[in-house]
């Protein structure tokens, strides 16, 4: 019996998404054509059918790239792969170590958004839970979001109009490999963020706790995120060089505090 019919038009749209996706820069129309073999009349309107459907746009002089649609993807590819199930201890470890609540956020149309939350023992006035969007300014985990994100990326999110921290903050974050916010996004609130990458060492997620202003102590909270960023890191296979190694001796306290809790 033969198989389902294959849509040889939607392998081939599919495999343009694909060129423009590995591409560190825009492409243009000739490029793409040339390097797939395929004539330009044909890549333009698989161009166009990938702009309406969200996944590509087109910038100034007629080169194309990658929406941040793509992110959201690839957060919930892992999803359903469990990493949520695979990282809950690490996140659970972080939150006993700090009595703060933890999230992981990804950039999500020019927002941070709030993918999973484990709660702590403190309360706060204000939920912030799955869900939430934060803004890329004021958050913590907004501004790492930035920090690691392509150059391009944050090119359009410029564009768009989108607030976005100012470059002396993003260096600091770049060379520190944690922001912090405290009062900024809301009041009474501090959280302080790292980042999570993924296998191809991209940015997938920023990792962060948050808790009151009046009960926040900065150097072990950003020791604890740190080393829990590390962890995550290991798991994912991803990493990056300012953040400890996930063998650490302060990535086994954490792991310590979860297993004897």
């Amino acid at each position: 019996m033969p198989g389902p019919r294959v849509l040889t038009s939607a392998l081939r749209c599919l495999a343009l998404l694909e060129r423009v996706a590995e591409s560190s820069t825009s492409v243009g129309v000739s490029e793409l054509a040339r390097e797939l073999g395929v004539g330009r009349g044909t890549v333009h309107q698989q161009l166009s059918t990938l702009v309406a459907a969200g996944w590509v746009e087109q910038m100034d002089g007629g080169r194309y790239r990658l929406t941040l649609r793509a992110t959201r993807l690839g957060y919930h590819a892992l999803e359903q792969a469990n990493l949520g199930q695979r990282i809950r201890p690490s996140l659970e470890a972080l939150a006993a170590a700090t009595s703060l609540a933890v999230s992981l956020a990804v950039l999500d149309d020019g927002e941070a958004l709030i993918v999973q939350r484990v709660e702590s023992g403190q309360i706060l006035r204000i939920g912030l839970g799955v869900g939430v969007r934060m803004p890329l300014v004021t958050s913590a985990s907004g501004r790492v979001l930035v920090a690691f994100s392509p150059d391009e990326q944050v090119a359009a999110l410029r564009e768009r109009g989108v607030p976005l921290p100012a470059a002396d903050i993003i260096e600091r974050i770049r060379r520190e490999g944690v922001a912090i916010s405290k009062d900024e996004y809301l009041e009474d609130i501090v959280a302080v963020a790292a980042p999570v990458f993924d296998m191809a060492g991209h940015l997938l997620a920023a990792l962060s706790v948050a808790g009151l202003s009046s009960k926040f102590e900065e150097e072990p909270t950003v020791t604890h995120v740190h080393a829990a960023a590390a962890e995550v890191n290991g798991i994912l296979g991803g990493h990056w060089p300012g953040l400890p190694k996930a063998s650490s001796p302060v990535r086994t306290g954490l792991a310590d505090q979860l297993s004897m809790g």
